[in-house]
């Protein structure tokens, strides 16, 4: 068969769409693709995942399938339930064929078998435009909901003034909307397919002002208010939209007027974005408010940024807007940055918008687009990393006070924030960020104000945050997928571990259905059945000696107990349980002998190790002996890295943890003092990241009183520690 071209194709989706009654084809697609359809009433992560299957149309097809509808205006019911299936049908034939035609489907095939050939495919204008229109969903209708009223707070006078609402009049008017849909379906779903009768799937999404009036607190005129800021004709602004990257009006005004006084909703989630969106067109309208306005939205992003972030790192240590000085003269400025022991967290932020000739895959203009939004804060945040670790800089805040920060950092991670959804925004940062790694700097993070609410919402201590901000800059670039969401759930679930250490990873979005459903158990009513933590990196340790490690350093910004948090982090859920049960064992050998116990746990691909003591003797002794055996311990496995850990068997709580780093070396000192440490049998290896770790092989229960003291001393052990 011929391939067809892709306006070919788009005309055709334009006269089936203006077809009698299609209004019922489009209810029906709206109500099968973007529903959750939990089984007896149970919304559970089988059902969410079900919403990712490819075989259901996106929110982009459907917001351009109800845009070509509205081209022609919007016909009443008269399908059958056969003929609207039919349609339904062929409307799913025609996007599918749409899909391909963006790009050569041929030479994707031929390509897609190479790495090398498969990166250069990516990296052109046609991937990047396919990838903005089927970018998936990477925020959530509760955020929209939670972040818009914050985000205008400030700008309610106008609203009131010029629109007749506040936003919190907006946000009851779309809850409404959206309660009184469910409960149509609810009621209207079970018996429209008993016959073949007519399908009315429209009455569902219809309303009018007075329903929604009666099932609200707000006045009728508030009500007719917030529909008018929100809605038009049917047929209003279509006129230009001839093409699937035209500018769709319906985006901006998804709730059409019909006759009768009645209205039409078909994507809740196009409602809640456009009411987060809006307002900036209409504050530009006014030029004696849009600056206000332009003021309002950075401080929003900032604050908004800055608030998320105290609630995982003590409030003192988040700081905004700091002034960095060289001399007399102001090098740089920073939006939010957070200082926590020896690690920085340098923030930018943003508010540029995609243009319509971007979102059409320009390259051009893509570029510039992604300059002004994202590159341009990168090359700032890049430049106050470096002032950070200069010496002789001085700090300033707001009111003009200095602040002493350190220029020792472990590590500073760079982070470019933008306040709206930006299409693809993961893709676009792989592909047009130039960006500079160094040893302390690492590789940027490019993100939303939506996905900073979910991090910090689920990672809320410095140590998780800290350890997925890590995981994922090491990752770098070889990790793919339409939106950042995907890699934030791939942590909590997995731990970013892929097998086999691929040099690229896709991510597909489905990944994203056990945080989607954790968010809502968080945000929502009615889901009191679903875990709010999803299984996962958060919780394989918990009530385990582990777990109980992890409770008790996970707010510290002592660089030793963070390294000791990383390391354990770092192992793989087996692992882990073994280490739980060595401290176990050594704790009831503690219970029986009252002597000190031990355990090892090299990891000799990543040259760095754990050495776990269990003893109840005064903190001096156990510290000098701790010390001593991780030196030990480090230079026999020729690590660089190395973390001690003292563990009580009294409390069955940590008491203390060392931290070594130096580059190994050979020495003849070091070759002396460890001739008398026995051998960990078995030399425990690390494969892909995973410790193959045998926990009784690692435990040395008992030193002979004649043996060399394990502190290093050169005295017998019966002549020092014992």
């Amino acid at each position: 068969m011929t391939k067809r071209k892709e306006q070919d194709i788009f005309d055709e989706l334009e006269r089936l769409s203006s077809k009698e009654g299609f209004i019922d084809v489009l209810s029906l697609l709206c109500w099968k693709d973007t529903f959750v359809h939990g089984r007896n009433g149970i919304i559970d992560e089988d059902a969410f995942a079900n919403n990712f299957d490819r075989s259901k149309l996106c929110r982009t097809e459907l917001a351009t399938l109800y845009g070509l509808m509205c081209k022609t205006g919007v016909t009443g019911s008269c399908l059958t339930v056969n003929e609207t299936v039919e349609h339904a049908q062929r409307v799913y034939e025609l996007f599918e064929e749409l899909h391909w035609s963006f790009y050569n489907a041929e030479d994707f095939e031929e390509t897609t078998e190479k790495l090398e050939s498969f990166k250069n495919l990516v990296n052109g204008s046609s991937f990047m435009r396919e990838a903005i229109f089927y970018s998936g969903e990477s925020v959530f209708k509760h955020q929209y909901r939670d972040l818009v009223k914050i985000r205008y707070q400030k700008d309610n006078p106008w609203l009131k003034e010029n629109k007749g609402f506040v936003i919190e009049d907006a946000i009851s008017v779309l809850e409404v909307i959206d309660k009184l849909q469910l409960e149509k379906l609810n009621t209207l779903v079970p018996n429209i397919f008993q016959k073949d009768n007519q399908a009315p799937f429209s009455s569902a999404f219809c309303f009018s002002a007075d329903e929604l009036h009666s099932h609200s607190e707000l006045s009728k005129e508030v009500t007719i208010n917030v529909l008018s800021a929100l809605s038009a004709s049917p047929t209003s602004g279509m006129n230009d939209f001839s093409s699937a990257d035209d500018f769709n009006h319906r985006n901006a005004f998804p709730i059409v007027k019909l006759d009768d006084g009645l209205y039409a909703s078909f994507l809740s989630s196009s409602n809640w974005e456009s009411l987060y969106e809006s307002p900036f067109f209409w504050f530009n309208a006014d030029s004696s408010y849009k600056m206000t306005a332009s003021d309002h939205r950075g401080e929003f992003t900032e604050d908004f940024t800055a608030d998320c972030l105290r609630k995982v790192f003590p409030p003192q240590n988040v700081y905004t807007n700091i002034d960095i000085y060289d001399g007399k003269n102001r090098a740089g400025e920073i939006d939010v940055l957070v200082v926590h022991g020896k690690y920085a967290i340098v923030i930018q932020a943003k508010s540029k918008k995609l243009t319509i000739a971007a979102r059409k895959g320009n390259s051009k203009q893509l570029k510039s687009d992604f300059k002004a939004a994202v590159q341009d804060a990168y090359d700032q945040s890049y430049l106050c990393a470096e002032l950070l670790q200069k010496k002789d800089v001085k700090f300033k805040d707001a009111e003009g006070k200095v602040i002493a920060f350190g220029d020792d950092y472990e590590s500073i991670f760079p982070v470019c924030i933008v306040s709206d959804h930006y299409p693809a925004l993961a893709s676009q940062a792989q592909h047009f960020l130039r960006h500079t790694v160094t040893e302390t700097i690492k590789h940027p993070y490019v993100m939303d104000v939506f996905l900073i609410d979910m991090m910090t919402e689920m990672l809320s201590s410095p140590l998780y945050f800290l350890d997925f901000v890590t995981k994922r800059s090491n990752h770098g670039d070889s990790i793919h997928s339409n939106h950042e969401l995907t890699t934030l759930s791939c942590y909590i679930i997995q731990n970013l571990f892929f097998d086999e250490n691929p040099d690229m990873v896709v991510l597909d979005d489905y990944v994203s259905a056990t945080l989607e459903l954790a968010m809502l158990a968080r945000r929502e009513d009615g889901f009191d059945h679903v875990p709010k933590t999803p299984r996962g990196i958060l919780t394989i340790y918990s009530g385990t000696l582990i777990g109980n490690i992890l409770d008790d350093i996970k707010n510290s910004c002592d660089l030793g107990l963070m390294k000791l948090g990383f390391h354990i982090l770092s192992l793989s859920e087996d692992s882990g349980n073994i280490i739980n049960d060595a401290i176990s064992q050594m704790v009831e050998l503690n219970k029986k002998d009252n002597k000190h116990h031990d355990a090892t746990l090299p990891i000799l691909e990543a040259k760095k190790g754990l050495t776990i003591h269990v003893n109840n003797d005064e903190d001096e002794l156990s510290g000098k002996r701790l010390v001593t055996h991780c030196e030990k311990r480090k230079y026999t496995c020729k690590a660089d890295e190395w973390v001690g850990l003292c563990f009580s068997p009294v409390s069955s709580r940590f008491r203390f943890a060392t931290y070594h780093r130096s580059k190994w070396e050979p020495s003849v000192k070091m070759d002396k003092m460890v001739e008398s440490l026995p051998k960990i049998s078995g030399a425990h290896e690390v494969k892909n990241g995973k410790v193959d770790f045998k926990g009784k092989q690692a435990i040395r229960t008992k030193i002979g009183r004649n043996s060399s003291c394990p502190c290093g001393s050169g005295k017998k052990f019966k002549r020092c520690c014992i």
